[in-house]
């Protein structure tokens, strides 16, 4: 995000509220950056986006479960049992509400804009109706004290309408509480210029200006981190499906091309059985490209052993006889469907690279438990090579070196001149 965007951005949070990421990018969006646009949208779709910012109401919500015990207790230790029935009540009924509100954010399954707006609203009236029977029905002499205790509601709420109509509604809310605040004295029989009165209304408002102000802050910080990381995660996933896309065509389309472009010594005598070979062999990788781009395969019920001995047959036809050694147990499918899928291409892009560098048409391929994983062992006794006079390429670091890093395993290769190859693949369970 630029700095102009991002400037823009925090300006539209503040002045509309956390509803704003509503409007940001859907999930599906191709770049963060590419979407000007920050204007609010009640009717926005209930992206991922809208599903998570309901969290940031929590928050408030916390404030209120823990702040009103500690209201409380400051009020009996200054006024004693006087006026504690309504006090004690409003005290409980409030931490009733706001733990099951934690219940319903955390449970649920989020709420739409105009929903929430009224939700809003809804709060608001709790609060209003919680102060005014708390003013009405305490005793005179230690009303403004009782009042603090239900405040603690409306403390809240200032918090939640900055979250969510942002700092001109949560300013109008401000504003409106000092009538409010007044209403109260009045209806506890106090005289509006009471001492005691006016000093804890002013506490009262100091109260939700720094509710406000606090919310604004942790606010910015709510939409930017989303959209840093919303950014940070649409690109990676762009990399990660630029990398699927390249081990698709390196893995299956070069790969094909690359065999049916070696010779073969009985190419002239047979020309028709190699032109045969050749469609053959065009239309396999046509469906076997056609699955990869409809998607990844559906898990299915057979073990690791079966998936390896269908590569060893596919990799049969390039003329590579391979010895499996491995019984099917228990442990063979407590692989995951995408740890099992990874090892087995690396298994094969490992084994194609035999045919291919190896000089030799035979391997060994053994399966063994290790170190609280699977560990499958490719082994030739072909020309074998330098590691270092030939670095890994796109196959190596790729097909089979970040794959099963992808999923938490590794991969090491073992080989020197005229020594063959040593392929060792690991996922763990």
């Amino acid at each position: 995000m630029s700095e102009s965007q991002s400037v823009t951005f925090v300006r539209a949070m503040l002045r509309k509220g956390s509803s704003v990421l509503s409007a940001s990018p859907a999930d599906e969006a191709p770049d963060p950056d590419s979407v000007p646009d920050w204007r609010y949208r009640e009717d926005s779709a209930d992206t991922l986006l809208m599903r998570a910012i309901r969290y940031s109401a929590l928050g408030p919500i916390f404030y209120r479960v823990a702040a009103f015990p500690k209201v409380y207790i400051g009020f009996l230790v200054a006024n004693g049992s006087a006026g504690i029935v309504p006090v004690l009540s409003t005290t409980i009924l409030g931490m009733l509400l706001n733990v099951f509100a934690v219940w319903w954010v955390v449970r649920g399954r989020g709420i739409r804009a105009k929903t929430s707006g009224r939700l809003m609203y809804a709060d608001l009236a709790v609060g209003v109706v919680l102060t005014t029977i708390v003013a009405a029905t305490a005793p005179a002499e230690i009303q403004p004290y009782a009042i603090d205790v239900a405040w603690t509601w409306m403390v809240g709420t200032v918090a939640l309408w900055t979250l969510s109509f942002g700092l001109p509604a949560a300013c109008l809310l401000v504003i409106a509480a000092v009538p409010f605040r007044a209403f109260l004295t009045w209806v506890g029989g106090l005289p509006l210029d009471h001492s005691l009165a006016m000093s804890r209304s002013v506490g009262c408002m100091v109260a939700l200006v720094v509710a406000m102000v606090t919310t604004a802050g942790i606010l910015i910080l709510l939409g930017v981190g989303t959209r840093f990381a919303l950014g940070i995660g649409m690109r990676r996933g762009q990399r990660s499906e630029r990398l699927r896309t390249q081990r698709v065509m390196h893995d299956s389309v070069l790969q094909t091309l690359e065999a049916m472009g070696l010779e073969a010594p009985d190419d002239d005598s047979a020309a028709a059985e190699r032109l045969a070979e050749m469609r053959a062999t065009a239309r396999a990788q046509a469906a076997e490209l056609r699955r990869e781009l409809t998607g990844p395969d559906a898990p299915s019920a057979r073990g690791l052993a079966a998936d390896l001995a269908e590569v060893a047959t596919e990799m049969a036809r390039d003329g590579l006889r391979t010895q499996l050694v491995a019984a099917e147990t228990e442990e063979d499918y407590r692989l995951s469907h995408a740890r099992r899928t990874a090892i087995r291409d690396a298994v094969r892009e490992a084994l194609r690279n035999t045919v291919k560098h190896a000089g030799t048409k035979q391997v060994v391929l053994r399966v063994e438990e290790c170190e609280g994983g699977v560990a499958v062992i490719a082994r030739d006794q072909g020309t074998g090579f330098s590691m270092l006079d030939r670095p890994p390429g796109f196959g190596i670091s790729q097909s089979i070196m970040a794959r099963l890093a992808e999923v938490g395993g590794r991969g090491t290769i073992d080989s020197h001149p005229g020594r063959g190859t040593r392929v060792t693949l690991w996922v763990p369970h």
